[in-house]
């Protein structure tokens, strides 16, 4: 049972990036008992990683947002939830990054051609890159590429090793299921105890 719960959100932080770290996950830890009374496995965490406004536009997977603290908060978080004997689950958003992101901003310098735009789906009808369902700071991974495979697993793998329990696949429904088959044996070969869960919509 999680408790799921949107860090940005809930602990009051600026609606867009910021360069200037503001501890704020240690405010979850307030909170561990009260899961704890309704019952709760763990916190299901919403986006944590750095990003352009709301998360789900990731600009670095390796990076916890300034907005919500450092590696340092986020390990503290997951002993104290530990502690009590609560999981965290992280929110992995692979289907799209935002525009901000190294690997895209590396792709327009580069065109299309380019080694980096093969990381990315590119409509050359429209002379542009696939957005996630129209948002255009969303910018569809391409899943196809060897390279989105193993950076996914290798993010994975990271936060896992800092001891996280698992992953929620944001918008898994708009990833091919290859793509899954793929890199989640890889994960689990490294972490065979880790709970994956997919959002699924629209049957």
């Amino acid at each position: 049972i999680w408790w799921q719960i949107y860090p940005l959100g809930f602990t009051g932080a600026e609606r867009t990036a910021q360069s200037a770290v503001v501890h704020r996950l240690s405010q979850l830890e307030n909170w561990l008992d009260y899961a704890i009374e309704l019952g709760c496995s763990g916190l299901l965490l919403g986006p944590v990683f750095a990003s352009e406004t709301h998360g789900y536009d990731t600009i670095d997977h390796f990076r916890i947002d300034p907005r919500l603290g450092d590696d340092a908060d986020f390990d503290e978080l997951v002993e104290q939830a530990h502690r009590r004997g609560l999981r965290v689950l992280l929110d992995g958003v692979f289907n799209h990054v935002g525009r901000s992101f190294p690997a895209f901003q590396a792709a327009l310098a580069g065109g299309p051609g380019s080694p980096a735009a093969r990381w990315f789906r590119y409509d050359p009808e429209a002379d542009e890159y696939t957005t996630f369902e129209g948002h255009h700071q969303l910018v569809a991974l391409n899943h196809e590429e060897p390279e989105v495979l193993d950076y996914v697993a290798q993010v994975m793998t990271y936060w896992l090793d800092r001891g996280a329990a698992g992953w929620r696949l944001d918008a898994a429904y708009a990833v091919p299921a290859s793509f899954w088959a793929k890199v989640l044996p890889v994960v689990r070969d490294a972490h065979p105890d880790a709970w994956f869960l997919g959002e699924m919509i629209g049957g």
